[in-house]
């Protein structure tokens, strides 16, 4: 399963559409307008910050640089740092290349993923970035499962 997971968000990384072949970076505004129109609640919380409201998770997503890189990044409070041996976390994180969790300095368990914004990239590359993000989060929760069945 963890594996069919990884194929379908590497395939839609792969596949992405680039529109006007990196002209320009995309903005927070762009990004705020997209995921809003597509029914998320999003929230503005600074200069180069969103929140954005998915289930139980909270992501946040971080334009900075002159490139406008992105980070995307959600905290899984549903899962306590201290139950979980890097055995697991390195394994998940070999298995996919596109993305890391890893526990943050507060022992929070955290999923990031990056957007190297070099060259621009399209609202379309963001949206599907969101896209396979949420996957990600998906496939480190039955990744945790299959450690506890296992």
């Amino acid at each position: 399963m963890r594996g069919m997971i990884a194929l379908a968000a590497a395939a839609t990384l792969a596949f992405a559409p680039v529109s006007q072949a990196f002209a320009a970076t995309v903005s927070k505004d762009q990004i705020e307008q997209s995921l809003t129109q597509q029914g998320y609640a999003v929230q503005d919380v600074g200069p180069h910050t969103l929140f954005v409201r998915v289930a139980d998770y909270d992501i946040r997503i971080d334009v900075v640089g002159p490139d406008g890189d992105i980070s995307y990044r959600a905290w899984l409070f549903e899962v306590d740092g201290k139950d979980i041996s890097y055995k697991v976390l390195n394994e998940f994180n070999n298995d996919v290349k596109f993305g890391r969790v890893y526990i943050d300095e507060d022992g929070d368990v955290t999923l990031q993923m990056d957007r190297n914004g070099a060259g621009g990239s399209s609202i379309q590359n963001i949206e599907s970035d969101f896209d396979v993000f949420l996957m990600l989060i998906s496939s480190f929760m039955s990744h945790l499962e299959s450690q506890v069945i296992a």
